[in-house]
């Protein structure tokens, strides 16, 4: 008898791992080649800081606490800047921001291969109307030369 699986018994996901294992076990990627693809993953944003998610209302369960149904409430962190961002989406979406400290920045909104642009206010308070459903990031290109962005989100 062998220990071969049925591959006609294994579901879609079960023969793709079992594929990697069979792969794996023929040619390994060579460690030197892992810890370059690891170390060329920071590259990614050589331009600019990954501001970092420190609260989603979305996951601490706080979504409508205040009342506003259809809101959101999401924090990101850099060196040197907080970005805090509300999401309404009664009616058509809505996105309302303000850097901390306050200060002046071009603020890019990203979605779908396209962006629009706007300018914080001296309060560091920005906004954009009807912005389509899907997921979005935001770059923030702030003085100093220091431009910040976020990961993607909904």
């Amino acid at each position: 008898m062998t220990d071969r699986p049925d591959f006609d018994a294994l579901s879609d996901d079960e023969l793709l791992a079992e594929l990697a294992r069979a792969l794996q076990a023929a040619d390994p990627v060579p460690q030197a080649v892992t810890e370059y693809a690891t170390a060329g993953f920071g590259w990614r944003t050589l331009d600019a800081d990954l501001a970092e998610l420190v609260f989603d209302s979305a996951v601490a369960g706080l979504a409508g606490v205040r009342g506003a149904t259809g809101s959101r409430e999401i924090t990101f962190q850099a060196p040197g800047v907080e970005i805090e961002v509300q999401v309404l989406s009664e009616g058509s979406r809505r996105i309302m921001g303000q850097l901390v400290p306050p200060q002046r920045a071009e603020i890019i909104l990203r979605y779908d291969g396209r962006s629009l642009t706007t300018e914080s206010d001296d309060l560091g308070r920005f906004s954009f109307q009807d912005v389509p459903s899907g997921p979005i990031s935001l770059r923030c290109v702030l003085g100093g030369d220091q431009t910040v962005q976020t990961d993607w989100f909904l």
